[in-house]
């Protein structure tokens, strides 16, 4: 039976606003005739681009529905100018309850890890890498203070199970997968992702929350790309995993250290680690239990390391363009324009999944036939 098609009303001017990305926004909505209440991700795309980021998206999430950390879906709709998905509405990010500057409480952050690595097996399990994995996209539950949600599977895709291919960023001037601040160092090299990038960047995650900080710091908005990769690159690579744990328990530097010794072909032992911090707990008098997470801010002020920043040649980033007008996405959507339709082509091939599994996970996606912004009526 083909599902019902789907009508939604955005909040009003001032309330609806939820969230941004790099191409696209979120909001709050209705679903007409139900009156559920539903979050709906926007992009702009034309009607001429065949495999638009948002239908790969919701494809993925409706192949992996079923587990308590992936958000429900509702719709999907490839309207005139824009495409639209329908999802449950969420709670803030960890990234939002976190305090600037501060750390968070061991057994929140102990908490969150159960959770996320029960949620990468589930992911991994189905082939797909999320390649991703940041504060901002580690959600908490509308319904609970407890459950974490991960989103925004936009640049996820089926890990391959042949030999890995690598580029060099710097010198081929492309941009690493995901986000430079918490990328695996085999994305800042141009090396394939697998489940041990998503499980590293998890450690990344682990240790900001308990730290308040890293040692590398967040790069200036008009940076190059090149510059601003290369020099994170390094820092990274300079930091040890014992270094970035100091004064904290050693589960956090040892799954940092776990991760990167995995071949690309490994999948992590989940199990074996999610046992590891409920060990931890128990040893420091916490439980891994359905609890409300404590957003006590705390500040331990950690010793190391303390990295200078990394000399870096004006010859190896100057590739003869404007690092203010470059074309990487910007982290803002309202600068979009018809210009960029074209630029938000076809999704590629090799990151998509097989036609035929795309086929059914379309059958059972209900349509979006109507958005109603109530605020341009005009």
């Amino acid at each position: 039976m083909t599902p019902a098609p789907l009508r939604y009303k955005l909040a009003p001017y001032g309330e609806a606003w939820i969230g941004n990305g790099a191409f696209s926004i979120v909001y709050r909505a209705t679903e007409e005739g139900s009156g559920k209440k539903v979050a709906i991700k926007k992009s702009r795309v034309s009607k001429k681009v065949q495999r638009p980021a948002l239908q790969h998206e919701i494809r993925i999430l409706q192949l992996l529905q079923g587990h308590v950390a992936i958000p429900a879906v509702y719709g999907y709709g490839h309207l005139e100018h824009f495409e639209y998905m329908s999802m449950e509405l969420l709670g803030p990010s960890i990234a939002e309850q976190q305090k600037e500057g501060a750390g968070v409480m061991v057994k929140t952050v102990i908490q969150i890890l159960d959770q996320a690595l029960a949620a990468l097996q589930h992911i991994h399990a189905l082939g797909i890498v999320h390649r991703d994995v940041k504060p901002e996209n580690l959600l908490c539950s509308a319904d609970d203070s407890f459950t974490i949600k991960i989103i925004d599977f936009g640049i996820s895709k089926p890990f391959s199970h042949g030999h890995p291919t690598k580029y060099d960023p710097l010198k081929e001037r492309r941009h690493i997968t995901g986000s430079i601040y918490w990328a695996s160092l085999n994305s800042h090299n141009g090396i394939d992702l697998a489940p041990r990038d998503d499980l590293e960047s998890l450690a990344l995650v682990a240790l900001y929350l308990l730290r308040g900080s890293l040692p590398w710091k967040p790069r200036p908005r008009l940076e190059s790309q090149a510059r601003s990769q290369e020099i994170v690159r390094v820092m990274k690579t300079s930091c040890s995993e014992p270094d970035l744990c100091i004064g904290f328990p050693k589960e956090f530097g040892d799954l940092l250290s776990y991760s990167r010794s995995l071949q690309i072909h490994q999948f992590p032992d989940y199990q074996a680690l999610r046992l590891s911090f409920a060990n931890l707990a128990e040893r420091v008098d916490h439980t891994t239990d359905n609890g409300p997470l404590d957003w006590t801010a705390c500040y331990p002020n950690p010793s190391g390391p303390i990295l200078d920043e990394p000399e870096f040649s004006e010859n190896d980033e100057d590739d003869g363009t404007d690092s203010s007008d470059d074309d990487r996405p910007k982290d803002s959507y309202r600068g979009m324009d018809c210009d960029q339709w074209d630029r938000l082509g076809n999704r590629d091939k090799d990151v998509t999944l097989p036609s035929q599994q795309e086929v059914e996970l379309d059958n059972i996606t209900p349509l979006i036939v109507e958005v109603h912004v109530p605020w341009c009526d005009w």
